[in-house]
């Protein structure tokens, strides 16, 4: 055997190469396939069936004209894969040989005619390299085709490729059979299983014997047809399978170059060009489809991520670690993103962070301790100096509640020149109020009705008590019992009212807040101007870190 091997030729082995790949081929199949003169082939072959490496018969004619049909022998199989085959017959049946070479003979036509009709080859695979299975929420199915063939043919100035499954059919097949194939065909395209496997949903193309076995087919076909929904298709990869036939199963050459194909029974018949471009530019839909539901998909995934940091906002801000970090979580899921349209705005604008935190989150959350990376921390400690500064400047302008001393701006100023962030509501009050005149107006009263208090209760006391008592006192156990303030805004009112108007609950007359004693008050918020000092001297701090 290794004499044997090593007298073979670049031929030989091409020979043998070819026959391994399809498994029979016939005589003008394997010229064409060479580009060698008839001769040298036929002394080839002579050679290698007198070396035993193959074998050759003529199905149903023992003589005459018939191509002979040529397959490797045991002995050639182990030189060309390297392992021996299985035992099996000595001729194969005549019905295997005819179908395995009528798939070779398209093949072969394909490549030798398909050119001069726009056609070119790019991609074959026969029998089970092209068998397909799959499996998805409907269950399990299966293609099993004779060949699948990927074709490229030029449409509108550009290149398209176009993918069929072939069916060879000598007339062995019952329509029930056929019928079968193409229901499983259908529900592969309708379940879009081809979309990551080829460049486009490839056709059912059957080639058989006679034009009526082509008609009883095509009429099933359509009779198994589903009706068109008149819904719009959910799936933007949905194809509208094509399958045809045509009677050339004994002429491959007419099947690729002659106007033989249908799609349905009462089509004119079409060459396999005109039959495949319609494909084409439906799969070049399918793919602007696919690529706008795609967009909008990853549209709507970017909008929708921030809604993930809007469920869990608040165990977010106390497991981050950070105060800084914590702040400006509150203060913009508690604020300026409460509502959804600008949660979404804000998404979109901080991607990278809405995506780092929620990589972080989803872990976290379900573990007892996590610490964020620090990466992380920066991008919330630098967003939440953005928005610190932001109304740092807005307290820092030419406003109008500002140059008025609005006594409502002096909580949440002093919340900001500590550091926190504070509702930009409380920021901005509508209607301004002169916050001098109102303390003068409030003091005034008050100062009016304890004078007024003071003189009755002097006159009420003998004349030598009169003398003898402080007026201090008496004004300071007036104010420990009339003089209220508000915790907000530190604004004096006085509670004094005369017999028949009692406030049950005194609020302020500028924040609407509940007054409470002076002498019970919290400790109240510092005048605006310190605040506003404050303010000032941390904003260029942090301006000096960025």
């Amino acid at each position: 055997m290794a004499a044997k091997v090593a007298s073979l030729g670049d031929i030989d082995h091409d020979i043998l190469g070819l026959l391994q790949a399809h498994r029979v081929l016939t005589t003008p199949q394997l010229i064409a396939l060479i580009g060698r003169p008839e001769r040298t082939i036929d002394y080839r072959l002579t050679r290698l069936r007198n070396h035993s490496l193959v074998e050759r018969t003529r199905p149903y004619a023992a003589s005459g004209s018939a191509p002979f049909y040529w397959w490797l022998t045991r002995a050639a199989a182990r030189i060309v894969e390297g392992t021996s085959p299985a035992p099996g017959k000595g001729t194969p049946n005549p019905l295997f040989l005819r179908h395995t070479a009528a798939i070779a003979g398209l093949y072969v036509a394909l490549g030798d005619v398909g050119p001069s009709v726009g056609l070119h080859r790019t991609r074959w695979h026969r029998d089970e390299d092209g068998w397909e299975d799959w499996s998805s929420y409907q269950g399990t199915g299966r293609l099993r085709p004779d060949a699948y063939a990927e074709l490229q043919l030029d449409l509108d100035g550009t290149a398209g490729v176009a993918g069929a499954f072939f069916e060879i059919d000598f007339a062995t097949m019952d329509q029930a059979r056929l019928r079968a194939k193409a229901a499983r065909h259908r529900r592969y395209c309708r379940e879009t299983i081809w979309w990551d496997r080829h460049p486009c949903c490839p056709a059912l193309l059957l080639v058989t014997t006679s034009e009526a076995r082509v008609n009883r087919f095509l009429a099933g076909v359509e009779k198994d047809r589903p009706r068109p929904s008149g819904y719009e298709r959910e799936n933007a990869a949905h194809y509208d399978e094509l399958v045809a036939a045509c009677a050339a199963v004994a002429s491959p050459e007419e099947a690729v170059a002659a106007p033989m194909w249908r799609s349905a029974v009462g089509d004119a018949p079409m060459t396999l060009s005109a039959l495949l471009a319609p494909e084409v530019r439906q799969y070049r839909r399918v793919v602007a489809r696919v690529e706008t539901a795609r967009r909008q998909q990853a549209e709507r995934r970017r909008h929708s991520l921030v809604h993930g940091l809007d469920r869990d906002w608040q165990a977010l801000a106390q497991r981050i670690g950070d105060d800084e970090a914590a702040a400006v979580i509150r203060y913009l899921f508690d604020g300026p993103l409460h509502t959804s349209n600008a949660r979404e705005q804000w998404g979109l604008d901080h991607l990278e962070l809405v995506e780092a935190t929620l990589e972080w989150w989803g872990t976290a959350k379900t573990e007892a301790s996590g610490t964020p990376p620090d990466v992380l921390l920066a991008a919330w400690r630098r967003l939440y100096r953005e928005c610190w500064i932001a109304q740092a400047d807005w307290l820092l302008g030419e406003h109008e509640s500002v140059r008025l001393a609005d006594p409502r701006l002096c909580r949440p100023a002093a919340a900001l020149a500590a550091g926190a962030l504070v509702d930009d509501r409380a920021l901005r009050p509508n209607s301004p109020v002169d916050g001098r005149v109102a303390i003068d107006e409030a003091m005034a009263e008050h100062e009016g009705r304890r004078s007024a208090a003071r003189a009755a209760r002097l006159r009420a006391l003998p004349r030598h008590r009169r003398l003898r008592t402080d007026h201090a006192e008496l004004d300071a156990d007036y104010d420990a019992g009339h003089l209220l303030v508000c915790p907000s805004c530190a604004l004096p009112r006085n509670d004094d009212q005369p017999a028949g108007r009692r406030i049950p609950t005194p609020t302020c007359r500028c924040c609407g807040g509940v007054l409470v004693p002076l002498v019970e008050a919290p400790e109240l918020p510092p005048p605006l101007e310190e605040s506003l000092r404050r303010i000032a001297a941390r904003r260029t701090e942090l301006q000096s870190r960025r």
